[in-house]
């Protein structure tokens, strides 16, 4: 069946007036209904979104609480730092005391900054209030800094403990290198440094050592820490140890039966390097020991601080 192209609708007034006819075209009922359509669907999606809103929208009461507990986290973290701020500075007096014991440069006020302008660029102190609602972003920005001022401060100041660290290590390997133990457990003073009569020829001759009268194969000890630099015979000291300490400092150890070190050993203070004997040019059983400075025979007593009695 064929549809028709537009519709004729016939008003008829009551009475006497004209009958009109109006010509309504088919395109124009079909688009009227399809407007009528949509306003429907509209108002019911808007209803329905009313009521359906809670679903859609987060609720400002949550918002809220999340931003409390941002809020009051944040405080937390302030608090932290504030409290590593105090404990920095505190480490920061003790340092310049120590540095100062030492013998080390103290860090300086400017340097502890990391190059903010003195201790006093502290962002953030203890005790004060991060108001988010106020400044926001800004205060987190503020805690962040803080922290990144610390963790600078923390390398500056290791930097300065590691130098108080080395300054102490050099001081105990150059402590350990002077000579300053007796070279045996046992014995006593048989010739002292200094002029005296010559065992063989009665004449006045001078001691370069001290003499140690010990039993044959008494151990010999290293007086400090050192390199062996001579082990061998000679015609006067016999067999002969010698200990170079460094900064010109020599030890030698002399008439030995025995040796327990070779040429380029590391020896410790303390360790058994030989043993006491009767060789080269010697009436009887002892050892002879020298201390040299630069190459000049000195006086070994004022280098015998205490009888040994091990390492530390």
């Amino acid at each position: 069946m064929k549809l028709k192209s537009s519709y004729n609708f016939i008003y008829m007034p009551d009475g006497e007036g004209n009958t009109r006819v109006l010509r309504v075209p088919r395109v124009a009922i079909v688009g009227a209904f399809l407007l009528l359509l949509t306003l429907t669907l509209l108002a019911v999606l808007y209803f329905a979104g009313v009521g359906m809103g809670a679903g859609w929208w987060p609720d400002s009461s949550e918002l809220k609480t999340e931003n409390a507990l941002l809020r009051e986290r944040v405080e937390d973290l302030e608090g932290e730092v504030g409290a590593m701020r105090v404990a920095m500075d505190e480490a920061f007096d003790y340092q310049q005391v120590l540095s100062t014991a030492v013998g080390v440069r103290p860090l300086d006020a400017e340097t502890f900054a990391a190059g903010v302008g003195g201790r006093s660029a502290s962002l953030i102190r203890p005790g004060e209030d991060i108001e988010l609602a106020s400044a926001g972003v800004g205060e987190l920005t503020r805690l962040g800094d803080e922290i990144k001022l610390l963790v600078r401060q923390a390398r500056i100041q290791k930097q300065g403990y590691k130098a108080m660290l080395d300054t102490l290590a050099a001081r105990e390997t150059m402590r350990d290198r002077i000579p300053s133990i007796r070279p045996l457990d046992t014995g006593w003073v048989s010739s002292r440094f200094g002029r005296r009569n010559d065992p063989f020829t009665g004449r006045g001759r001078f001691h370069h050592g001290l003499d140690f009268s010990v039993p044959k194969g008494t151990e010999v000890r290293a007086t400090a820490d050192g390199t062996v630099i001579l082990v061998q015979q000679q015609r006067g000291l016999g067999k002969v140890v010698k200990v170079d300490h460094g900064d010109d400092v020599v030890t030698v150890y002399g008439h030995l039966d025995a040796f327990d070190v070779q040429k380029g050993d590391k020896v410790r203070r303390g360790q058994v390097i030989a043993r006491s004997g009767n060789t080269g040019r010697s009436t009887a059983p002892h050892l002879h020991y020298e201390v040299r400075l630069g190459g000049r025979s000195v006086n070994p007593l004022p280098y015998i601080l205490d009888s040994y009695a091990g390492r530390n």
